[in-house]
């Protein structure tokens, strides 16, 4: 069995919980969609995405009560390695993204665990 790297050795990730609108209605609608607005992007092709929870879902109305600023909206998370993470952020953060690409940027955080609980989201059951 190979040896396991070491924390500092491994690749850095940041994760981003973004808000998206609610004419994405599937996880493979939202990553079409995804792919065609990251593609001017180098590593568009490593941004992974982690959670998805359409406008229509449980979860996501539960979250919209929570945070109030985001009415009919869906919620996703996105696993991005660090060197593109200021380009994704200069993308999905300003003014007009949600009106631009359907898409905005709401947190960030190096703790998937924190952007889940910053958006009100529950962390998926484990299967063992």
């Amino acid at each position: 069995m190979a040896k396991r790297l070491s924390k500092a050795l491994r690749g850095k990730r940041r994760w981003v919980g973004i808000e998206c609108l609610a004419q994405f209605e599937s996880r493979s609608l939202f990553e079409k969609h995804l792919s065609e607005v990251l593609q001017a992007l180098d590593e568009s092709h490593s941004i992974r995405l982690m959670d998805f929870h359409p406008a229509h879902s449980e979860v996501a109305l539960a979250a919209v009560s929570v945070l109030k600023d985001s009415e009919g909206c869906g919620f996703a998370i996105l696993q991005i390695p660090h060197p593109a993470y200021q380009n994704v952020r200069l993308l999905l953060e300003s003014e007009d993204s949600l009106l631009t690409h359907g898409l905005r940027s709401l947190t960030s955080s190096g703790k998937i665990r924190l952007v889940r609980e910053r958006l009100a989201l529950p962390s998926p059951k484990r299967n063992r």
